[in-house]
């Protein structure tokens, strides 16, 4: 069973986050939630990948990626790690290291995503980029929220 999780280590876009709840929150809503495992006690991050024009693309459960059109996006990857792309561009959409990959983290996480309005998010392994902001390197630690976004 998995649960949501309020104490966890997490890089995502190059900024490290402890104990945040809510990394990014866009419009009063968390873009990601976490859940742990009670038995494994692995950590699952959950969020909705959409496409340039708000239609849903994807959704990552539990680290693991679901999506329906094969012609137009691939997995690659291995047991610690995870990455969906475009397959005409190749350009990854997501990135997911989880266990050893991770390390010191328990996920390290990198996105180029839009929400449902079409708010664009770029959070590369090295920075995150939010409207003209760009995040380098920052730790983000015992808050309910890390970065809102109204």
């Amino acid at each position: 069973m998995w649960k949501v999780e309020k104490r966890f280590h997490v890089r995502l876009g190059g900024n490290t986050y402890v104990n945040v709840p809510n990394l990014i929150s866009y419009k009063g809503q968390p873009l990601f939630t976490f859940k742990r495992h009670e038995e494994t006690e692995y950590l699952g991050i959950y969020f909705d990948i959409y496409d340039a024009q708000g239609r849903h693309s994807a959704a990552v459960k539990r680290n693991e990626i679901y999506f329906g059109d094969k012609d137009k996006y691939k997995i690659d990857g291995s047991h610690n790690r995870y990455i969906f792309s475009e397959r005409d561009s190749n350009r990854v959409i997501c990135d997911i290291k989880k266990r050893e990959d991770a390390h010191p983290a328990e996920l390290e996480v990198a996105v180029n995503l839009y929400t449902p309005s079409g708010f664009f998010l770029e959070a590369t392994p090295e920075q995150t980029n939010l409207g003209g902001i760009v995040m380098i390197d920052n730790l983000i630690m015992d808050c309910p929220n890390g970065i809102l976004i109204n």
